[in-house]
């Protein structure tokens, strides 16, 4: 027997057809069971009273068989529809997902290219009354919308990567507290100019742990740049790194207005902003599920919860050592 004809034994293995034809065995079996049990009783019975058994001709195998696999089918059945009922409301959520999705991405989308073409059009139409100074402020904000366009769409790239398992994680030994350090110079400038202090705060001694140094420090920015993002001038921002069992935790904690409860969960979802922290910043609304994806890699978990006193508080964890991913370059699965 060669490889495929076991796997496809495997296979057959798996499904409700296997399923209902070891139940219909055991059925049988069952009965086979049951009738000789109740010969014997017949016998001991006719034997003392000389009487015959009213239901002895219903005692018979077949008519068993037929009346349990009838009930199991009538399970079988309910079991079934059920199944079928549930299919069908996810596919119903699948497909409201997918039109929410395509909404929310012609809206993101809509919203710089109409920048880009409202002030390139005001400058052509402009060019010989306006001032230099007005000129130059129109190529500012194409910029800046050209470059709304461009993060968008490599958030985009980037999450439908991570979400197909198409791209390439470089797991290896990297000191976390050092990329912790490194994030918070980038956005030193950034919190400067919005009166923000960043603290980091390393609860654990400098030690190496298995990731990928690039993905960890992508979701270091984002993080640290929405708490920047939502957080009042004059605040702090804290960095926390902290041992656990067997896994790191690291916490970003701002001083803003919070993350209401019902969307804890709810933010880490594509397009997705707190209601509370809408503001003119505005964002794609990606970074949070990218961070969620890159974390999942590294068999994580990515949390958000408010502060006991004001603020929110975004949290990952990720363990110390991947067994499952000794080797330097690892496809990730994400389906997996």
């Amino acid at each position: 027997m060669n490889s495929n004809t076991i796997s496809t034994y495997k296979n057959w293995m798996k499904t409700t057809a296997f399923r209902d034809f070891i139940a219909v065995g055991i059925i049988s079996f069952q009965a086979i069971v049951l009738v000789e049990v109740l010969e014997l009783g017949k016998t001991l019975t006719e034997t003392a009273t000389k009487q015959a058994w009213p239901i002895d001709k219903f005692i018979t195998v077949p008519m068993i068989i037929a009346l349990a696999i009838t009930f199991y089918a009538q399970g079988r059945l309910k079991e079934r529809t059920f199944e079928l009922q549930e299919a069908k409301k996810m596919a119903e959520a699948a497909n409201n997902s997918k039109s929410t999705f395509l909404s929310n991405i012609s809206h993101e989308l809509r919203t710089p290219m109409h920048g880009i073409l409202s002030f390139a059009s005001f400058g052509i139409k402009k060019h010989a009354t306006a001032s230099p100074d007005k000129i130059l402020d129109y190529f500012q904000k194409i910029r800046q919308s050209g470059e709304t366009l461009l993060t968008l769409l490599n958030d985009l790239l980037d999450l439908a990567k991570l979400e197909s398992g198409k791209i390439t994680f470089k797991f290896r030994s990297a000191n976390l507290n050092s990329l912790i350090d490194i994030a918070r110079e980038e956005y030193s400038s950034l919190a400067l100019q919005h009166n923000l202090t960043i603290r980091c705060e390393h609860l654990e001694a400098n030690k190496k742990i298995t990731l990928d140094a690039d993905k960890i420090r992508q979701v270091l920015r984002n993080l640290l740049n929405n708490a920047i993002k939502f957080s009042p001038a004059g605040g702090t921002i804290d960095v926390i790194s902290s041992r656990k069992a067997d896994s790191i935790v690291v916490s970003i904690r701002d001083q803003g207005a919070g993350i209401p409860e019902n969307e804890l969960e709810s933010i880490f979802d594509k397009f997705v902003q707190s209601s509370k922290n809408k503001t003119s910043t505005g964002g794609t609304g990606l970074g949070l599920p990218i961070c969620r994806e890159i974390i999942t890699a590294h068999k994580g978990r990515i949390w958000a919860e408010n502060n006991p006193d004001k603020g929110a508080n975004l949290s990952f964890e990720i363990p110390l050592s991947l067994e499952a991913h000794e080797q330097e370059v690892v496809l990730v699965d994400s389906a997996g």
